[in-house]
């Protein structure tokens, strides 16, 4: 069929068309080279953009990415009569049903879908690289083309909503610079994680501590590039300098790196899409002037245990047959790494320091598949040999 064909359709034919593109950026090359389809868009946007937007995601996650676009127009920072107002509608409002939602909020959604796609993929590459590592000191059998194959519906769906609900997290709890901390801070952060089952905290966990290990990088990089400069009062060097109380590089600050980190993430995913595709002075120029320190991280709260009223009574529900065998991969049963990890008990916390070293290589997003031939499904799992492997932190 040729593009003129394609524009003498039926508008309600070009609607379907555009429904089903892709990707959002499919759709404005197409509306900058159609008149006729920008005219037939300009008539139902909201519809259009809603329903391309939410094809971009596991349909079982579509309330999270509900939650993420509301939670996208509070204005930030969030004040603390804002965010109740949020969680008491949270269960309330999961936007089942909806077929179409405010162009603001659907706008802000599709400047988002970019940047999680890139992380989704640079999670998946950079965790299979630290398996791989950990199988190979193990001398695990693994299979090396299974291992490293495409990501299956239920392991993107899993990494989506974990990088949807750390983002959501992000627009009700990040603070300005300068700005005064909520009071209610840790009681509606952990309030907000208690919507979720364990296992699904410790995904966004997971999604935390990967983000971090990025950042470790980073600051190593700046501090390199600054050494590398043509000696003292280089770009890098100034910056540093103009950072106050304490020069970015002094020891004063550097003993304050990882707090420094902390709010960086807090600051969202498209900023650190930037700073991690930076490199140089502009790397700099992102990282040092934006590195502050708060007392309201995510990471404070992934720590405390939910409260044992939280954890449902099916929470396995699926994971077994009646004769105790694994019966296959789902989204919202527990996933094969984390009963490996766990030795099939169900787990009442999250967050924990001792499951650090599993986080590395993402142990709970994996399908079985993928687990079975990265060879560790044929070792008992012994939290203090993964915990002793972390190789870099």
């Amino acid at each position: 069929m040729t593009f003129a064909s394609l524009e003498s359709l039926s508008p309600e034919l070009q609607a379907q068309i555009m429904r089903n593109l892709d990707a959002v950026s499919t759709l404005y090359s197409l509306l900058r080279a159609s008149p006729r389809f920008y005219q037939v868009f300009r008539s139902r946007k909201e519809y259009l953009l809603t329903q391309l937007a939410f094809q971009q995601f596991h349909p079982d996650i579509i309330h999270d990415v509900w939650n993420l676009a509301k939670a996208s127009q509070i204005p930030q920072p969030a004040d603390r009569y804002q965010v109740w107002e949020y969680l008491n509608l949270l269960r309330r409002d999961d936007g089942s049903g909806q077929v179409q939602i405010p162009l603001s909020m659907i706008i802000s959604l599709c400047k988002l879908i970019p940047s999680i796609g890139w992380f989704i993929q640079d999670y998946r590459r950079r965790s299979l690289e630290f398996l791989a590592n950990f199988v190979t000191q193990l001398e695990l059998k693994q299979d090396s083309r299974h291992l490293y194959s495409d990501l299956s519906a239920i392991e993107a769906g899993r990494i989506q909503r974990a990088f949807c609900r750390l983002e959501t997290f992000r627009y009700l709890f990040a603070a300005a610079k300068g700005a005064e901390i909520n009071s209610d801070y840790f009681s509606q952060a952990q309030r907000f994680l208690n919507f979720y089952a364990p296992d699904e905290v410790e995904e966004i966990a997971c999604i935390r501590d990967y983000l971090i290990r990025r950042l470790w990088d980073t600051f190593e990089s700046i501090e390199d590039d600054a050494l590398q400069e043509d000696g003292p009062g280089g770009p890098i060097q100034e910056l540093g300098q103009q950072r106050k109380p304490h020069d970015w590089f002094s020891p004063g600050a550097k003993v304050q790196h990882l707090l420094f980190m902390e709010y960086l993430v807090s600051q969202g995913l498209p900023f650190l899409q930037k700073v991690f595709e930076s490199d140089g002075v502009r790397r700099a120029e992102l990282v040092i002037p934006n590195s502050w320190v708060r007392e309201d991280y995510i990471s404070d709260v992934l720590t405390h245990p939910v409260p044992p009223s939280s954890v449902p009574q099916d929470f396995d529900a699926g994971s077994y047959d009646g004769e105790g065998e694994f019966v296959g991969d789902d989204l919202d049963a527990l996933s094969q790494g984390l009963l490996w990890a766990n030795r099939d008990k169900v787990p009442s916390d999250y967050g924990r320091r001792s499951f650090q070293g599993l986080r590395q290589w993402g142990y709970l997003f994996w399908d079985k598949k993928r687990l079975q031939a990265s060879g560790v499904l044929d070792k008992e799992c012994v939290l203090h040999l993964f915990t002793t492997w972390v190789a870099t932190r």
